[in-house]
């Protein structure tokens, strides 16, 4: 098994790195918990502390409300037969006063139905009275009196500014009777102050909380019942000062764990089947706290929650209230996590900023200073590279103090100088080929699939033979750049230059799945490049390819040798290049290219073929262009050709003298034209294989 290697200088960094980091990170990890722990032990604190604040200023606001009661009760119960009478109220208006979070104070009455009360105007109301309208706008205090005393039940308000002094007057015929209310239901089973859990007011439309005594008599006969109201809304405003860190909330749920209790009174009642009803803690317009009373299980509970909203990380803790009045509500905190843990973490994530550049200021001095060393060694394995890409133009620079690497950058000069000589009568691609395929240079080969071209110039002797040698020289240069560039493109390699002619083949000595398809189109490439801005004569390359096996190696004496390919399917690559000429074709390919591309170029069958020199019968066609080109004579001459096949003779004739017309140079298109004629008139042989045979290159 191979060992492992790494360049020295990034073993030296990485051994630093190794060494310091894990360190680094380990001192920052553990003062980030430390510090995360302190924080949400403080969160913690901080919400159980709000927590108890509310609390206690809730049962003290509560308290004070069912001390009112206590004592306006017993005062009722002193006063009984007064109770009808409107004077009767100024104890509570000046009780209210004291008061701030209390709506309203009121006695109901439990013979008649009469019902006496003191309103608290807010100025948010925009709505009150049995007309709806607004309040107006002087006006603080209402004093509503329902009885029977004119014969007749009314509902009378009065608009106070202070107690004595009326604003407005407002009657309506009594639709409200006290003893129906859920605070007057509450109150009557036992003689304790009892709540009577949230519900909506009739005089705003909004929810409250009321607690309430009953009055009776000392044999226990009913007198009535005292009430005094809490607005959700009052409460809500207590709350909203009293948040945990920037962004938390506190809050309030009943024993159904809907909201009385909230920073925003208007999140707090909903419209539902058209009355106002609370909402569920579950469903409250406020993503962080509808988490957290889903996840609440009962009890007290500290937990986190994600935001639904976008998924941050709040801190919750949701406890039993004390019980009030017989009713288990849950206060709740949720703050967010980075109010508390956040300031830490910036401070760990500074001193993580810190150590980082320490250490990497650290890594570059370390990488600089092993850079240092191994530069000259860097440099002489680049130039050996060079070497190896056959790059010998320029010699070696590399100097060093070191005694040893100087003497290696020496010697590596010498090489590279030796072989630069070599270089210039050896094909740098084939060396670079054969190098990458790990050949070697011993003599031999072996059996492989292989596509070979054979290229050639027509007329290029008689052309060049009236032009001087420096212009034939530059213009055949010029050639032959075109043609290796599109070879080199498509992966192919030049085996040699005969000439005016190429040998080029494909799959050797790098392994190419699809060289044909690559061989093909190099053939192309050279037909298109050579005709594009073609400098001195105007020739035509005939192109022939063929594949098969053949056994390709190096050929050639222990001290001169050549990469190249052997064998019968060269040979006859060579074969079909001339065979162009007696079609009057460029780009001539086998039946094996035309069977191992189908599909995917555009051919020009021409049927078996019979070349000079040969017997036995082989299939060729036209290479034309890449599949999907527009070539629309191909489809006259497949027509035409099937004929051919078919030994239809009139048919052949007249689609071959259709397409000679449109293309009255296409040599082979005369050749079948007069072939199937000539077997029209005479007859065709019985053993006829449908060949076309030719006698001469």
């Amino acid at each position: 098994m191979e060992k492992s290697r790494v360049r020295l200088r990034i073993g030296i960094a990485v051994t630093f790195l190794i060494v310091v980091v894990p360190l680094t990170v380990a001192m920052v990890g553990f003062l980030y918990r430390q510090n995360a722990m302190l924080a949400r032990q403080m969160a913690v604190q901080a919400m159980q502390l709000a927590e108890r604040e509310v609390k206690i200023t809730v049962t003290a606001l509560f308290g004070n409300l069912a001390a009112a009661v206590q004592m306006s009760a017993a005062a009722g119960q002193a006063a009984q037969d007064g109770l009808h009478r409107p004077e009767s109220l100024r104890p509570l208006f000046e009780q209210l006063q004291r008061i701030p979070q209390a709506y309203s104070l009121y006695y109901g009455l439990h013979g008649d139905g009469a019902f006496h009360q003191i309103v608290r105007l807010s100025p948010e109301m925009t709505k009150f009275g049995p007309a709806g309208a607004k309040p107006p706008a002087d006006a603080k205090w209402v004093m509503r009196v329902i009885d029977s005393s004119s014969g007749e039940r009314r509902d009378t308000y009065l608009y106070l500014s202070t107690w004595g002094k009326v604003i407005k007057i407002e009657r309506a015929n009594a639709t409200y009777d006290p003893r129906e209310r859920p605070w007057y239901v509450a109150a009557m089973p036992d003689d304790q102050v009892v709540s009577s859990g949230a519900y909506v007011f009739s005089g705003t439309g909004r929810p409250g909380l009321t607690l309430s005594k009953r009055l009776t008599t000392e044999d226990g006969t009913r007198v009535g019942v005292f009430g005094a109201d809490l607005s959700i809304d009052s409460l809500s405003a207590f709350l909203r000062e009293r948040s945990v860190g920037l962004g938390g909330t506190t809050f309030i749920l009943d024993e159904d764990l809907r909201l009385i209790g909230y920073p925003y009174a208007d999140r707090i009642a909903m419209q539902r089947n058209g009355r106002l009803t609370l909402v569920h803690g579950s469903e409250v317009d406020d993503p962080v706290v509808s988490a957290a009373v889903e996840a609440y299980r009962g009890g007290t509970q500290n937990f986190t929650v994600q935001s639904k909203e976008d998924g941050s990380t709040w801190l919750a803790s949701l406890s039993p209230f004390p019980d009030q009045f017989g009713r288990k509500w849950v206060i709740g905190v949720v703050a967010p996590e980075d109010v508390f843990v956040g300031p830490l973490r910036q401070a760990s994530m500074a001193i993580l900023g810190i150590g980082t550049a320490f250490v990497l200021i650290a890594t570059t001095a370390i990488v600089w200073l092993s850079r240092l060393l191994v530069r000259p060694i860097h440099a002489l394995i680049e130039e050996t590279d060079r070497i190896r890409r056959l790059e010998l133009d320029t010699p070696v620079s590399t100097r060093s103090p070191i005694l040893e690497i100087d003497a290696l950058a020496n010697a590596v000069d010498t090489m590279k100088a030796g072989l630069s000589s070599f270089g210039r009568y050896v094909p740098k691609g084939l060396v670079e080929d054969i190098v990458r395929s790990g050949i070697g240079t011993t003599i031999g080969g072996q059996r492989r699939p292989l596509t070979v071209m054979f290229s050639d110039l027509q007329g290029f002797t008689a052309a060049t033979e009236s032009m001087d040698p420096e212009a034939v020289l530059p213009w055949l240069s010029d050639y032959f750049d075109r043609m290796s560039t599109a070879i080199h493109a498509n992966r192919g390699t030049i085996d040699k230059y005969i000439g005016d002619a190429v040998m080029a083949m494909w799959n050797a000595p790098l392994d190419d799945p699809d060289h044909v398809v690559n061989a093909c189109r190099a053939m192309l490439a050279c037909r298109d490049g050579i005709h594009k801005d073609q400098a001195g004569p105007a020739l035509v390359t005939r192109m022939g390819l063929h594949t098969g096996i053949a056994m390709v190696g190096n050929v050639g004496s222990s001290d001169r040798m050549q990469y190249t390919a052997l064998g019968a399917m060269v040979n006859l690559a060579s074969r079909i290049e001339s065979l162009n000429k007696q079609l009057g074709t460029e780009l001539l390919v086998t039946d094996a290219v035309a069977q191992a591309v189908a599909g995917r170029f555009l051919l020009r069958p021409f049927g078996p073929v019979v070349v000079a020199g040969a017997s036995i019968p082989m299939a060729v066609h036209e290479l034309v262009d890449e599949a999907g080109a527009d070539h629309p004579h191909l489809a006259a001459w497949n027509r035409a050709f099937a004929a051919y096949e078919s030994r239809d003779w009139a048919a052949a004739i007249d689609g071959f003298a259709a397409f000679t017309e449109s293309h009255p140079a296409d040599k082979a298109g005369h050749l079948l034209l007069a072939n199937a004629r000539h077997f029209q008139a005479e007859g065709c042989p019985a053993d006829w294989d449908g060949a076309l045979r030719f006698t001469s290159k």
